[in-house]
């Protein structure tokens, strides 16, 4: 365990002031937990491997954890509760939460008896419970589709592809739309926008600075642009444009439905040189905080989703009445045409809230975003009616 000391007693002790002096300034604690390839190289394997471990399947599996054995999932439900109970932990992050679906030979199960049991159960019912798909050994990022029993929320692989498509200008419009209105091809099925964690870089793969500032064909899967000039450019142009585009990733970020995930240094610009190994990551420089490299925009964006919660924090998704969709001059959106680059939508609040004044930030909110490398101008029709642009 980390921790000042080599102490155990005086880590755990640590870890329960930490959580306790983050709840006392508002902030959720979640713990990433990977249960995936506990048993790899574990004593488990030599007390009864045939219980504690997947032996079939693809190679990415074997000598997995066999999370469905009942001593298996009796082991992870006492854990999880172990540190809901003592540290008082608001959630969980379950790092390729799709081997929680694996049967005893690596099989997917429709109705898998750990994720339904943690689903219901009396202490772990009660936080919040997210999947995540990453495969952190196979390096995949394949999207399953999750049993969830309106409880489990998920880290939106797909927001984070179809956006990063999006900007490089390789994505279509109905791709932007669906992630913009909180995923319904993932999340409509008896949950909602609230259940989708949208991110555009994490704790694993290429910072965002680094996202627009490099480019490889070595790591296809990060689908990024580097403005024209990669690496430490003194270039001022190609600067200009990557500092427009990481604004464009956090603008589309906070707009969009969903709950927004920021990977911490992102704000400051931190970089790892352009590589994605997790080995490449540096510790936080605590000193980035005074450069303001992002932070007072996202603190705009920030503010603003707080001030039209009514529009960009539903639990629901949007009805047809409620958002209008423009295509270049008024024109209707060209969905599947992979040259349109332009796309707008007015978001139409609900007649109570159209009725405050437009100093509170009342009435419609329009919205535009061009992937297209020349601006676009859109003629406003409306008066009563709030406009944003986001441009490549």
């Amino acid at each position: 365990m980390y921790g000042r000391s080599g102490d155990a007693l005086s880590v755990i002790k640590s870890i329960k002031d930490m959580v306790k002096k983050l709840h006392a300034n508002g902030i959720e604690v979640f713990l990433e937990v990977v249960f995936t390839h506990t048993a790899e190289d574990a004593p488990l394997m030599h007390v009864d491997n045939t219980s504690y471990c997947i032996n079939g399947g693809d190679l990415n599996i074997q000598n997995a954890l066999n999370c469905n054995y009942p001593i298996v999932q009796q082991m992870i439900l006492d854990c999880l509760r172990h540190w809901v109970i003592e540290f008082r932990i608001d959630g969980f992050v379950f790092i390729n939460a799709s081997s929680l679906l694996r049967g005893f030979h690596g099989e997917i199960l429709s109705r898998p008896p750990l994720v339904e049991a943690i689903s219901f159960d009396p202490v772990l019912s009660n936080v919040k419970i997210i999947a995540d798909n990453w495969n952190p050994v196979a390096n995949d990022s394949k999207e399953n589709l999750f049993p969830h029993w309106r409880r489990w929320a998920q880290i939106n692989l797909r927001f984070c592809a179809d956006i990063r498509d999006f900007l490089r200008g390789e994505s279509l419009l109905s791709n932007l739309a669906t992630r913009l209105c909180g995923s319904g091809d993932i999340f409509s099925g008896g949950r909602g926008p609230a259940f989708s964690f949208n991110y555009i870089s994490r704790n694993f793969g290429l910072t965002l600075v680094d996202l627009v500032s490099f480019s490889s064909s070595e790591v296809a899967s990060e689908l990024r642009w580097n403005c024209g000039e990669g690496g430490d450019t003194t270039n001022t142009i190609v600067l200009e444009r990557q500092l427009t585009q990481v604004r464009n990733f956090l603008f589309i970020l906070f707009i969009s439905l969903g709950v927004p995930v920021l990977n911490m240094g992102d704000e400051c610009g931190q970089s790892s040189g352009g590589s994605p190994a997790y080995e490449a990551r540096k510790s936080f420089d605590w000193n980035t905080l005074k450069t303001g490299f992002g932070t007072q925009f996202i603190s705009f964006l920030s503010n603003l989703r707080m001030r039209r919660s009514d529009l960009l924090q539903k639990n629901t998704f949007l009805k047809e009445e409620n958002i209008r969709w423009h295509g270049i001059d008024q024109s209707p959106p060209k969905w599947d045409d992979p040259s349109s680059k332009f796309l707008a939508m007015t978001l139409k609040a609900d007649a109570e809230v159209s009725q405050a004044p437009v100093s509170d930030i009342g009435g419609d909110l329009f919205v535009a975003f061009n992937s297209a490398g020349d601006p676009e101008c859109y003629p406003s029709t409306t008066s009563n009616r709030h406009g944003m642009a986001s441009s490549r």
